[in-house]
């Protein structure tokens, strides 16, 4: 156990410095016990069990700001990258919605480029997980009822800055990248394979484009989100924000459903989904009729299939999203092409 009064302590990557800690939190802080969190991943994290006075205790979560640079290891591309935006959407998004996320707490600052942010500690487990139906089905309800209500708000200044743009232009650069990633490894069959679905990727980016839009997490992968069964049933905690932008909102339900279920299964989820975002979207002509459709969820699949293709020549994807996205990326090319997929005008805005 650290006990305060020796400034900046830990033996972690980011040193916690008590003092600090006691300003953030607005209160004396009698002791903090601080370790790695076994569920680090592309950014630095450390479980923090903090003891204050009257035999109080926070469970508290310090995630760094910054992805390390280490060979083989995990990098954030720069053309979605920013540091500060994970935080500026937790402080001026999601916590005053109360959506269910971790709540905020602050940043501590140790440095350039060392910030932590301190969330609380949220109980669950990762969907990814779960074998029942049931919490993936209540995802999907979060999600639409996310989607309906960033559709349905002014968002608040500085979002044109912070949000992560999901843009025509974006997605043919990741085309670029995975195709230059797979020529540049040597990897000639890759390569080849990828071109096979160049028209139809082209075709999907500009499809997606007329889908409706709006606030997305960006990375809503059910590694993403934790679920936590109570006496009210199940509560959705989605987590790790760095990516939250604007864009078609396709592309959270799409990354949801990523996986091996049939065609039952994501119709449960897209039913769910649906019914929840034009449930609250009454006054939205666009949004009350039909989200989903075969051919837009497709060209989802395809664009978020192709930027982990493009990601990074020194990315290793963790376990939770080691898949083969060559593969995905084909399939989904297939079912965008393939027969019924046609494009409802509903879904246009």
């Amino acid at each position: 156990m650290i006990r305060p009064g020796s400034g900046p302590v830990g033996d972690l990557p980011v040193r916690v410095d008590v003092r600090a800690l006691e300003h953030l939190l607005g209160e004396r802080v009698l002791g903090i016990d601080c370790r790695e969190s076994m569920d680090r991943s592309t950014h630095a994290l450390e479980r923090a069990l903090v003891e204050l006075p009257g035999g109080r205790r926070l469970d508290l979560v310090l995630k760094g700001t910054r992805v390390p640079h280490v060979a083989g290891g995990f990098e954030r591309p720069r053309l979605v990258r920013d540091d500060a935006r994970e935080g500026w959407a937790y402080r001026s998004l999601l916590d005053p919605i109360r959506f269910g996320t971790p709540r905020f707490l602050g940043v501590l600052h140790a440095g350039t480029g060392r910030e932590r942010l301190v969330l609380e500690t949220v109980a669950g487990r990762s969907l990814a997980e779960r074998g029942e139906r049931r919490p993936w089905r209540e995802a999907a309800r979060w999600l639409g009822r996310f989607h309906e209500w960033g559709r349905a708000r002014t968002l608040p200044a500085g979002a044109e800055d912070r949000l992560l743009r999901q843009s025509e232009a974006l997605h043919f650069r990741w085309w670029r990248r995975a195709l230059r990633r797979a020529t540049a490894g040597g990897r000639t069959r890759a390569a080849e394979r990828l071109r096979a679905i160049e028209a139809a990727y082209r075709e999907a980016v500009v499809a997606l484009s007329s889908t409706l839009t709006g606030l997305v997490h960006g990375e809503f992968y059910p590694s993403n989100i934790l679920v936590e069964r109570g006496s009210g049933g199940w509560r959705v905690r989605p987590v790790d924000w760095e990516s939250i932008g604007v864009g078609p909102l396709l592309l959270d339900l799409a990354a949801l459903t990523t996986g091996d279920w049939d065609d039952e299964e994501r119709a449960a989820f897209y039913e769910a989904y649906e019914a929840a975002f034009v449930g609250g979207a009454r006054g939205d002509r666009a949004a009350e009729t039909r989200v989903v459709c075969p051919r837009g969820l497709a060209a989802a699949r395809m664009v978020n299939a192709v930027q982990w293709l493009g990601w990074s020549s020194r990315w290793r994807a963790p376990s939770h999203h080691a898949r083969d996205w060559l593969v995905e990326a084909e399939a989904a090319a297939a079912d965008f092409a393939g027969p019924g997929a046609a494009m409802s005008r509903e879904t246009r805005r």
